[in-house]
């Protein structure tokens, strides 16, 4: 065969491998989007004066896309799913469990497959201070297809502590009453916002051994160099053992991606914190050098490397319009405010971050982050982490992609490496 048509056809199937592995980078997540009740997952852990025990707040999101809709006997379509919740402790025996029913019905049959439209499930479970793990199952009542999730907990007792602050929960709106008491929330799940602009809230439960008492309450919000970008301090006055908080915060102070919010309760000179990470989405344009480089490196999976390291060379307004530009060309859908697929890829960039971090490397640099980054959440994770005679590893499989990946922890401080013999499967 002569070269150059040899030539010709290698240099086709790069591009038909190129053109494929790009679009492997916005695949919806497998376990959202392929017909599977797929849900997000919110615990919060609440005070509970009855025995010092705890309340689990458990919040499920479901999107319309991922219920199956039947064609209903009156009007429109109808969707139902069974959410079963069951608290587990450390001889896998039921301390706590509930099961809720959600019916739904939508008369026009886009919002069968919109990924906008959504419902909440939530319950509360009570249970008392321990090692427990929380099992959340999902079941679509009319293709009877099942998603489960487990979720470890640690519920510390707190019944001898002068003061105790419960975790801390991210809410994009609140509704509250004449006594300051939420009677509805729009809880923000995956602890991310995508607009910097109007105000976002904060909720948690206190506790305090001596009642009635004044508490001093400092919010503090920590960069990621640790800087405290923002703080401010607040006295309340408490009157119960348990009390619930609001705390209103406004986004137009925050200018970086991803910060700590810091809360500490003192009183006299007693004292005691709580914390959580939270981030941004790049859903707007960065507004700094240091946060459009950060963006521009983390769409190193995307991005060629010549046009990567052309851009970070630029100046800011130059590295803001090529950012705002490429997005904009990939939008699924320009009639939206939302663009879907950035999102998805922060979002994925996000949790890389939260989960994989190790070594000092951030976990979108991490071998996990990557595949995460690139192909989404896996259908089925497996665990290992006791084998006789192995390292702790990790095997994560795609099946709709037919993919599997298996990471090993070698030096035993949680740095997955991906297993030399599935290299290849990154790029098949």
């Amino acid at each position: 065969m002569p070269v150059k048509i040899i030539i010709k056809i290698i240099f086709i199937l790069l591009v038909f491998i190129i053109r494929n592995l790009f679009a492997q980078y916005y695949e919806k997540a497998p376990q959202s989007g392929i017909g599977s009740p797929y849900f997000e997952l919110i615990v919060q852990n609440q005070f509970d004066e009855t025995n010092y025990g705890h309340k689990l707040l458990i919040l499920a999101q479901f999107l319309y896309d991922d219920i199956d809709f039947i064609k209903s006997d009156t009007s429109g379509y109808d969707g139902e799913i069974e959410l079963l919740l069951a608290v587990y402790d450390e001889n896998n025996r039921a301390v706590s469990n509930t099961t809720l029913d959600k019916k739904i019905n939508v008369k026009d049959f886009k919002l069968t497959n919109s990924r906008d439209e959504q419902f909440i499930m939530q319950a509360q479970l009570s249970v008392p201070s321990g090692e427990y793990t929380l099992l959340a199952r999902s079941t679509d009542l009319h293709s009877n297809k099942s998603i489960q999730r487990k979720i470890q907990l640690h519920l510390q007792e707190y019944k001898d502590s002068r003061l105790k602050l419960g975790a801390i929960m991210f809410l994009k709106d609140v509704v509250v009453d004449s006594a300051n008491t939420i009677v509805e929330m729009d809880p923000t799940f995956g602890n991310n916002f995508t607009l910097r602009k109007g105000y976002f809230y904060i909720n948690y439960s206190l506790y305090c051994k001596e009642v009635p008492a004044k508490v001093s309450i400092t919010y503090k919000m920590e960069d990621e160099e640790e800087e405290i970008a923002w703080d401010t301090t607040v006295v309340v006055q408490v009157d119960s053992k348990v009390s619930s908080h609001l705390f209103r915060i406004d986004r137009s102070k925050l200018k970086r991606n991803k910060y700590r919010l810091i809360v500490v309760a003192q009183m006299d000179d007693f004292s005691t914190e709580t914390s959580k990470f939270f981030s941004f989405y790049w859903s707007e344009v960065p507004y700094t050098d240091e946060d459009i480089d950060k963006a521009l490196r983390q769409m190193t999976y995307i991005l060629e490397e010549d046009t990567l390291e052309k851009y970070l060379e630029a100046s800011l307004p130059e590295k803001q319009a090529f950012f705002k530009r490429f997005w904009a060309a990939r939008d699924p859908d320009p009639s939206t405010a939302v663009n879907e697929l950035k999102n998805e890829y922060y979002k994925r960039v996000n949790f890389a971050n939260r989960n994989f971090s190790a070594m000092g490397l951030e976990g979108w640099l991490t071998d996990r982050g990557r595949i995460l980054i690139k192909f989404g959440f896996p259908d089925d994770i497996e665990r290992h982490p006791f084998d006789m005679n192995s390292k702790p590893y990790v095997v994560w499989r795609y099946y709709s992609l037919r993919k599997v990946f298996v990471f090993v922890d070698r030096t035993g401080f949680g740095d997955y490496q991906l297993h030399p013999d599935y290299l290849d499967m990154e790029y098949r």
